[in-house]
Formats: structure tokens, C-alpha cells, sequence
């Protein structure tokens, strides 16, 4: 079994001229892949980000491992709603808005929830630790899995009495807590190479290392 967790950001509702974008495709992404892949690049062409690639085919979601400064500009502008005087303080700003998406054997299996933020990548660290027993992990996003260490394994429940997860998730995904430590450690490495390069930013928006409210969301 291989296990990839990736990290993964969203393109803020903002930044979209949904006038120009039209009506979306019938069905969801994964009933109707390719007429959503066409979908998302018209949304990505209008909106200045053509060039990214998404983390899955037809889905909002894309890879954080080819951004450059422009386009993490363009992102981090549309996310603070504004510009000049009326732009949000940094400071006072969530994470921008994305996750990390589960990969079992290259079949994505769990994706970022609603609201969900960049910063949930890190919510799967303390699921590792030998402390861990279980608990609710990614709540910024709703629903929130549930993990649930047993020995070597990992049992993360997706099931919620209030609202589905989205897209349809298996609702017991169960790994190996050695094989997860691996993903998400390369995982932390693209963070981490995400915040070096929205610092380099931090002058352009008032604020120092401003890895920590966009990306970390302390």
C-alpha cells in the first residue's frame, strides 16, 4: 500500500469572474471528470492561473508544488478581499483556503473539507505521535474525520450525522501509521517550501514571515 498525503490550495471565490466562467457542468467531478477538468481550466485561464495543476481530475484543488511568485500574489490578493486600505490585515487573516488530499495507492480517497485551510496539513502530525488514542483531526474544514490509533494502524472514520463528506469518501480508511509518518513528512516538506516562498511576499503585504497566518495559520 502506498500513501501520499498532498498538500493542496484552493483558488478563492474572489478571484473568479464567475459571469465570464458560465453555468458549470451537469453531475459532480468525479460522475463527470472530463467535462469538470474543462470546467476548472476555464476558471483557471480567466482567473490568471492557467499554468497550475490540479491535485485530481476535475476537482478545485491544486498542486502547491509549482507556484510562483505571481500567482501566489494574484492568490494571497484575491484571499484578503481587497487592496490598499481596505485589503485585510494580514495578521488578521485565515490560512488561505485548501488542505491536504489522501492518496491510497494513487486513488484519492479523502479530500479537504468545506471551509477547510492549508494549515490542515499539519493537523496529521499529532496523529502519529505513540500518545495519540483518538480524536478529531482537519476541523477547520466540516466534516471533521475522526482517527483512531489501534497498535500499527491508523482507522480514520468519515462519517458525520449533520452533513456527507465530499466528494463520497470511503467511511473507514485504514492505514498504517508508520506508512502515514512517510507521507506526511514529505508532505511538511512542500509546506515548508510553500512558506519560504509566500515569506518572500511578507514586504508587499505589511508583515513579517506571513507563512504564519497564510500558510501555518497560528
Amino acid at each position: 500500500m502506498s500513501i501520499t498525503l498532498l498538500p493542496v490550495l484552493e483558488v478563492a471565490a474572489p478571484a473568479i469572474d464567475w459571469d465570464q466562467v458560465g453555468p458549470s457542468p451537469f453531475a459532480t467531478f468525479w460522475q463527470n471528470p472530463s467535462a469538470w477538468e474543462e470546467f476548472q481550466a476555464k476558471i483557471l485561464r480567466l482567473s490568471g492561473f492557467a499554468d497550475h495543476r490540479q491535485a485530481v481530475k476535475g476537482s478545485k484543488y491544486l498542486r502547491i508544488d509549482d507556484w510562483q511568485p505571481e500567482g501566489l500574489r494574484r492568490l494571497i490578493n484575491a484571499h484578503l478581499g481587497a487592496t490598499g486600505d481596505d485589503r485585510m490585515p494580514v495578521e488578521e487573516s485565515c490560512a488561505l483556503f485548501g488542505g491536504g488530499v489522501l492518496f491510497i495507492d494513487n486513488v484519492p480517497v479523502l479530500f479537504p473539507q468545506c471551509c477547510s485551510t492549508i494549515a490542515t496539513v499539519y493537523d496529521w502530525k499529532p496523529l502519529l505521535v505513540p500518545q495519540f488514542q483518538e480524536g478529531y483531526f482537519c476541523l477547520e474544514g466540516h466534516p471533521a474525520p475522526k482517527a483512531i490509533r489501534e497498535e500499527e494502524y491508523l482507522t480514520i472514520i468519515c462519517e458525520d450525522e449533520g452533513e456527507d463528506f465530499y466528494p463520497p469518501t470511503p467511511p473507514v480508511i485504514r492505514v498504517k501509521v508508520a506508512d502515514l509518518a512517510v507521507a506526511v513528512e514529505q508532505a511538511e516538506w512542500q509546506m515548508q517550501r510553500l512558506c519560504e516562498q509566500v515569506n518572500a511576499l511578507s514586504a508587499e503585504f505589511g508583515a513579517e514571515s506571513i507563512s504564519r497566518y497564510l500558510i501555518q495559520g497560528v
